[in-house]
C-alpha cells in the first residue's frame, strides 16, 4: 500500500472513531464536555500526512452531523467544529511530522491554536446569526477544560503505543 493509501486508510478508521466516540460518551452519560470527537482526530494528526489530517478533521464533524445529528448544523456547531478539528489535526501533523516537535508541544500548541480559532468563530457567528448569547459563548470554551485535560493525558500515550506497535513509517 502506498503511503498516501495508508494515510487515507488510517484517516478513515480514525474518522469512524470520531463518529463512534461521541455516541459512546453520550450513551454512558459523559456528554460533550469531554470532547470525545477530538480524541481520535487529535490522535490521527500525529499519524498521517498534513493534507489527509486536515481532510479528516474537516469531514468527520460534518459526516457525523449528517449520520447521527451530532453535532448539530444549527446552531452551527458542526461547521465550526469542522474548521476547528481540521486545524487541530492539520496543525498537529505540521508540528509533529514536518517540524519534528515533540508530542506534548505539538499537541498543546495545536489545542491552543484550534481553541483560539473556535473562540474567534463563536464571537463572529453569535452576532451575525442573532443567536442568544447563551447558545455559543465563552462558557462552551470553559466547559471544555475536562475534555482538554483528557486529550492531553490520553492522546500522547495512544500515539506512542500506535507508533511503536502498529506504524513504522518514514516521516513525510
Amino acid at each position: 500500500m502506498t503511503s498516501k493509501g495508508k494515510d487515507i486508510t488510517i484517516g478513515a478508521v480514525f474518522s469512524a472513531l470520531g463518529i463512534v466516540f461521541p455516541i459512546l460518551f453520550h450513551f454512558i452519560g459523559l456528554g460533550s464536555i469531554f470532547l470525545p470527537m477530538f480524541i481520535p482526530i487529535a490522535t490521527v494528526g500525529f499519524l498521517i500526512s498534513i493534507p489527509v489530517a486536515f481532510s479528516v478533521g474537516l469531514i468527520t464533524p460534518l459526516f457525523s452531523a449528517v449520520v447521527t445529528g451530532m453535532p448539530p448544523f444549527f446552531p452551527p456547531i458542526a461547521p465550526i467544529m469542522s474548521i476547528e478539528l481540521s486545524l487541530l489535526a492539520g496543525s498537529i501533523s505540521i508540528f509533529y511530522r514536518k517540524l519534528k516537535w515533540n508530542v506534548w508541544i505539538s499537541l498543546i500548541s495545536a489545542i491552543i491554536l484550534s481553541r483560539t480559532i473556535y473562540l474567534a468563530m463563536i464571537l463572529l457567528v453569535v452576532p451575525l446569526l442573532k443567536l442568544p448569547s447563551g447558545i455559543l459563548t465563552v462558557t462552551a470554551l470553559i466547559s471544555s477544560i475536562p475534555g482538554i485535560i483528557l486529550i492531553v493525558v490520553v492522546v500522547p500515550f495512544a500515539v506512542k503505543i500506535i507508533e511503536k506497535k502498529y506504524l513504522r513509517f518514514n516521516e513525510t
